[in-house]
């Protein structure tokens, strides 16, 4: 038997995501749980026979039939995400939607956040959406649904308690919490202060490069995080520096970490901060990679390559 299409997969998808709707969905008025039910059925039926015309990936009339469905969806409360949409039509459109980190403050948010990653990566990875038991395409389809709809919830709930006065200019709990195994590996390394900073940036997933121009030295890390040297000069990237030196024996560091943002052309934007000072250097590293982390996370968007 031949592999079915991705239409086809996605009107299985939808045909089974229709069921999903009519036996989980709550909503007060029992008729618009029938209605979007149905809407997804007339999507899945449609999905696989009906012409592809213009270059579409999937019929320009299921994709209408979609949008309404997710128009209903975002309009009323169902207890479940339309983000699951995305995962229905996802082999013919391409890609699955991601669960973006919510960058809680609180260690409470912070643990639900990564519950929330932890069981949808679960669903992904075990490649449950694309097993041949409808029962378990299904059951994938309806948890998906009610993580997105979690996760949606979860993040007003993060804005909100991340604008509170006592958590300003704190540093997410996901990112805090590498603080003391960032310094630990600034202790392991050497000889000179930046191979440390370059540890303990690896800690927190940013590729950091020592760079020599003209007798200053600084390490350099790309905005968009590229493990390729070559990528991360071309691009929007950061410069970490003590004094006009990143290559000093770590017992002759003096000035504290400052960190400069610099455009893909090489131009100076600004400073963005100096690390704490006064205090050993492994640590001194660990704070100087929790503050690029952090910056990054929150910033790092708008400053595409």
């Amino acid at each position: 038997m031949s592999e079915p299409t991705a239409t086809e997969t996605v009107a299985r998808r939808l045909d089974l995501l229709s069921a999903v709707v009519s036996s989980s969905a709550q909503h007060p008025q029992p008729s618009q749980i029938d209605r979007l039910s149905e809407l997804l059925l007339i999507a899945g039926a449609t999905a696989a026979v009906t012409p592809i015309e213009d270059g579409r990936l999937l019929p320009a009339f299921t994709l209408d039939v979609l949008q309404e469905a997710r128009d209903l969806m975002e309009a009323e409360d169902f207890r479940l995400s339309a983000t699951v949409l995305d995962y229905a039509v996802a082999p013919a459109l391409g890609g699955v939607p991601d669960m973006k980190p919510l960058n809680a403050i609180a260690e409470q948010l912070a643990r639900q956040d990564l519950d929330l990653q932890a069981r949808r990566r679960a669903l992904i990875e075990h490649e449950h959406l694309d097993a041949k038991s409808n029962e378990t395409v299904s059951a994938a389809l309806g948890a998906l649904a009610v993580l997105h709809f979690k996760h949606e919830r979860l993040a007003a709930i993060v804005a909100a308690d991340n604008a509170r006065p006592c958590h300003r200019g704190k540093a997410p709990y996901h990112l805090a919490a590498l603080q003391g195994q960032a310094e630990k590996a600034a202790a392991a390394a050497g000889p000179t202060d930046g191979d440390k900073l370059i540890a303990a940036l690896a800690v927190y997933g940013l590729p950091g490069f020592l760079v020599e121009d003209s007798g200053i030295s600084y390490v350099l890390v790309a905005v968009d995080r590229t493990a390729d040297e070559g990528q991360a000069h071309t691009g929007p990237k950061v410069y970490l520096y003590s004094g006009e030196n990143a290559d000093l024996p770590a017992d002759e560091h003096e000035d504290p970490w400052t960190a400069a943002l610099y455009g893909g052309d090489g131009e100076y934007s600004n400073e963005l901060f100096t690390a704490q000072a006064g205090i050993p250097l492994d640590a001194e590293c660990a704070h100087a990679a929790l503050c690029l982390a952090s910056w990054l996370t929150a910033h790092g968007d708008k400053y595409p390559r």
